[in-house]
């Protein structure tokens, strides 16, 4: 099988779906070493090092924007290639024309989550032009669908009926961290972990006032570490968190790459995550599988992933997101129990079961 994919997210520091890309072809390629990927963007990608060797990557950098790229050049490119399918990793495919068109090459989108959809307010609006209105053509149009987890294909369905046939859930895995060669700067005092970049529907905001108020009340209480790049729309939170009186406390280091992120969870009190809404969550997944408590949320797919591995409280209610996090610092039993569940959970969600699904859902696709 050859497999032409949206290689978008390649094009700069990877984030969820660049991550997701990563260990799904990874384990892909182990486990079915005669098929080949082609990655296509309209821009230069960088490949990561683990795919490199197992990747094709034709030139085909245009320059035009992604969304016209996709729907224009981007199934000629994968016909070009001799790719057999053309996969939508960014959860729409090439639309126009493909609905009549006999040389239209099969497609597989893969969704990830709704939110420029239901959430129109957390996403630019280039984001939300390049995905809201092509979402039901690619529902008509690729011959099969992927949802990351039950809650993205609820949300999928309910908007777009036709999507039910055709959507299958194939669950995310996990890529253990690397564990860095080099020592890696860590806080030395003990720390509570932001994983993600910094963007409205991480819920930072209330992160923060949820730890103000424990440290208004307990002032040797953990620091919050804020692990992220910089996302849209929270152009105020510098200046927010400048003005904390509890500015000292809280500490931003931008981006960091796999290897620093292992060895930040490994060296944390406790995972934060209390996001408004996610389609997966693969940092909760990895805090499991490296023994680190976890408080997530009640809301979206984060049930799914965390179970009774870690807290979910309403990620609405700072009162909640506090008491959670002082829990998951306080109580032993609680840690001992949620170190033991999360390590058993997280073995359950491998990037090799997640390629063999992916792979026979493309099958349905090419029969």
């Amino acid at each position: 099988m050859r497999i032409a994919f949206d290689a978008r997210p390649f094009e700069r520091e990877r984030t969820g779906v660049g991550r997701h890309l990563e260990g799904l072809i990874g384990a892909w390629t182990l486990v079915f070493p005669g098929d080949r990927f082609l990655a296509l963007s309209p821009r230069p990608v960088l490949v990561p090092p683990g795919l490199e060797g197992t990747v094709e990557v034709p030139y085909s950098p245009s320059g035009l924007p992604g969304t016209l790229w996709l729907q224009t050049l981007a199934p000629r490119l994968a016909r070009r290639a001799g790719a057999d399918l053309f996969h939508g990793s960014l959860g729409i495919v090439g639309v126009v024309g493909a609905a009549h068109g006999s040389r239209s090459i099969p497609s597989v989108a893969t969704i990830h989550d709704l939110t420029p959809l239901l959430f129109p307010e957390w996403h630019s609006l280039k984001n939300r032009l390049g995905f809201t209105p092509f979402l039901g053509p690619s529902v008509r149009v690729a011959r099969r669908l992927i949802a990351v987890s039950q809650v993205t294909r609820r949300d999928l369905v309910l908007h777009h009926p036709a999507a039910e046939a055709k959507c299958r859930v194939v669950l995310n895995g996990f890529t253990p961290l690397p564990s860095q060669t080099e020592p890696v700067p860590v806080p030395s005092r003990p720390y509570v972990l932001f994983l993600g970049t910094l963007e409205p529907r991480k819920n930072v905001a209330r992160l923060v006032e949820a730890m103000e108020s424990i440290w208004d009340r307990r002032p040797d209480f953990p620091a919050l570490v804020l692990a992220g790049g910089e996302g849209w729309g929270l152009p105020g939170l510098a200046r927010r968190l400048a003005s904390s009186r509890h500015a000292g406390r809280i500490e931003r280091t931008g981006y960091v790459p796999s290897e620093r992120a292992g060895s930040l969870i490994r060296g944390a009190r406790l995972l934060a995550y209390p996001r408004l809404f996610e389609g997966f969550g693969l940092p909760p997944l990895e805090a499991m599988a490296l023994g680190t408590v976890v408080v997530a949320s009640s809301s979206s797919s984060l049930p799914e992933v965390v179970g009774s591995a870690g807290l979910l409280p309403d990620p609405l209610d700072v009162a909640s997101i506090a008491a959670a996090i002082e829990r998951a610092h306080d109580d032993e039993t609680f840690r001992r129990e949620a170190r033991e569940e999360g390590l058993r959970r997280a073995g359950c969600f491998t990037w090799e079961r997640a390629a063999r699904e992916t792979r026979s859902v493309f099958e349905e696709a090419l029969s």
